[in-house]
């Protein structure tokens, strides 16, 4: 960020949430690893561009906690002055990606009581995106891929964002619906190995721009909804367990290859070969005891086994080590060095 570039600054007063704390908030799930995200582990910042109010123009905005730890500071770069509708855009987007409301603040002390473990470690808060699009859109990249690969799709979305819709700015965003499905397959294809995937994220952009997918009925908390009822081509029950989470539905644990590999691992589990979905209801009951908050209780499990296998906490990591956050590290980093390519689907 250039010192001298202007910026407008608005704070966010943490009064009614004071189990926040934005190391914590962030670095706990993937997302906060792929692009646009940048998370700084020497000043425990972080920035991306949002968008202003009229969803088109991105701006690079940072967030920071001072040690008195009762706001967060939020800084808008390009301009000296910003709107209100642009400031309370911005704030809308920061606080949805933070879990900054009263439903999450309620969400993070039930579990706490029922994972003392997860509350000592202040773990409660599942980053996601600043919106459901994005996170539906970053869901789809986890599939049938190792994690480096995901990675690499994000930052090549927001790469021909910026290239194909370059504001005098000149800031890369992850790419809207309206952006994303002006796009062609062979454009996404070009770029990096999106293989079916291209196909999957241009026809939901175009769904949710033609209104055939209403993402925002999924915002609106309904404690009884064990499932969506969305046709996201493309969305197996990983995924769509994946984007429930991320849009505050724990209930459902999303289980890929890595899943099977911590139920081994950690809890001993005998699985045998057979359909993901199959192992659905075994796995759950490992969990049970945390309802309605089983995905924070494997994901604490599991952001707790990849900072053993580091030997570093998640918000210490640098860019260049996001790759080697799975549960294969040792496996994946041997790879690297052979120059072979990970085969796995192993996702965070």
């Amino acid at each position: 960020m250039e010192t001298l570039m202007p910026y407008w600054s608005f704070i966010i007063n943490l009064n009614k949430f004071p189990l926040f704390n934005l190391e914590k908030a962030v670095c706990n799930h993937g997302f906060f690893m792929m692009a646009p995200n940048d998370w700084d582990p020497s000043t425990k910042g972080f920035s991306r561009p949002l968008r202003l109010a009229d969803s088109i123009t991105s701006a690079m905005t940072t967030i920071s906690q001072p040690p008195r730890k009762d706001h967060l500071v939020v800084k808008v770069y390009g301009s000296s002055v910003l709107f209100l509708e642009d400031e309370r855009a911005i704030q809308s987007q920061v606080m949805r990606m933070l879990r900054l409301s009263v439903k999450d603040e309620q969400d993070v002390g039930h579990f706490h009581k029922l994972h003392p473990d997860a509350e000592a470690k202040g773990f409660g808060r599942l980053f996601r995106s600043p919106t459901l699009f994005e996170d539906v859109a970053k869901s789809l990249l986890l599939r049938f891929c190792p994690w480096k690969t995901s990675l690499d799709l994000a930052k090549a979305l927001c790469d021909l964002q910026r290239k194909k819709f370059m504001s005098k700015r000149k800031i890369g965003d992850f790419p809207s619906p309206q952006e994303l499905a002006s796009f062609r397959e062979e454009e996404l294809k070009r770029k990096a190995n999106f293989g079916f995937r291209a196909k999957d994220l241009i026809m939901l952009a175009k769904q949710v721009v033609d209104r055939k997918i209403d993402l925002s009925k999924f915002e609106k908390y309904d404690a009884d909804a064990r499932t969506f009822n969305v046709n996201i081509n493309g969305a197996g029950p990983f995924t769509t367990h994946t984007i429930m989470m991320c849009a505050g539905y724990y209930g459902n644990i999303p289980i890929d290859s890595e899943t099977v590999r911590h139920m081994k691992e950690f809890h001993g589990l005998n699985i045998k070969k057979r359909k993901k979905e199959s192992l659905s209801p075994k796995i759950q009951q490992f969990y049970k005891h945390y309802h309605p908050f089983e995905s924070l209780a494997y994901w604490f499990e599991l952001a707790n086994s990849y900072e053993i296998k580091l030997g570093k906490a998640l918000s210490k990591l640098l860019q260049s080590e996001y790759q080697y956050a799975t549960g294969n590290y040792e496996k994946n980093k041997n790879e690297e060095e052979e120059g072979e390519e990970e085969l796995l689907n192993v996702t965070l």
